[in-house]
């Protein structure tokens, strides 16, 4: 599995303000695919394959912000990456629990990817990794809202994306990354590719 680019960069600003517009209760109006009065309530067959693969994202976050704790991350650093293992966990069991999951595999290609670089207690380091990770996992969710068929999956989803991408400006605070108003609201992250149902 490649991190490299699959499509065009997400604007994280155009996104809030979307959202900020027309609230998360209607978040789905982003996805054009099809009209709401039109989508189904429940995820379809199509939104499960998906949203399978979405929750695997989420646990194999929840499990590299242990892999840093692990490796002796510790004070403010420390306490982020507890938090935010916590609410990557907490995603994936309400993705579970809206398609009929059981949440307990993440992609393990991608955690054999990142492993070596969440195993640090620098706090620069672990900010600088996990402010990639979050930015990425804000894009691919960006991305899912055109394609999912539910009312269910596009709410969620909007609700995940929201807050990691105010996860990854707190990254981007604690490493000192982001030096102006355009990296901070722009950040050079795209979506993972989701194929088949499966990350590639």
């Amino acid at each position: 599995m490649d991190l490299d680019p699959a499509a065009p960069p997400t604007s994280r600003r155009g996104l809030i303000s979307a959202l900020g517009a027309v609230g998360l209760a209607s978040a789905a109006a982003l996805s054009l695919a099809r009209t709401a009065s039109a989508a189904p309530t429940s995820p379809t067959d199509g939104d499960k394959e998906l949203l399978f693969q979405a929750m695997r994202l989420e646990l194999t976050a929840a499990a590299l912000y242990d892999t840093a704790l692990e490796a002796g991350l510790s004070d403010v650093a420390g306490d982020v990456a507890t938090v935010f293992s916590a609410n990557h966990l907490a995603y994936a069991d309400k993705i579970a629990g809206i398609a009929g999951f059981s949440a307990d595999a993440r992609n393990e290609e991608v955690y054999e990817q990142l492993e070596s670089a969440f195993a640090t207690s620098d706090a620069e380091s672990f900010a600088e990794v996990a402010n990639g990770l979050e930015n990425t996992a804000a894009a691919t969710h960006t991305e899912l809202l055109a394609d999912y068929e539910s009312v269910n999956a596009r709410k969620l989803t909007a609700s995940i994306l929201v807050v990691e991408a105010r996860m990854a400006t707190v990254l981007s605070d604690l490493g000192g990354l982001a030096s102006s108003l355009n990296q901070l609201f722009e950040p050079d992250a795209e979506p993972l590719e989701l194929t088949s149902g499966v990350l590639s």
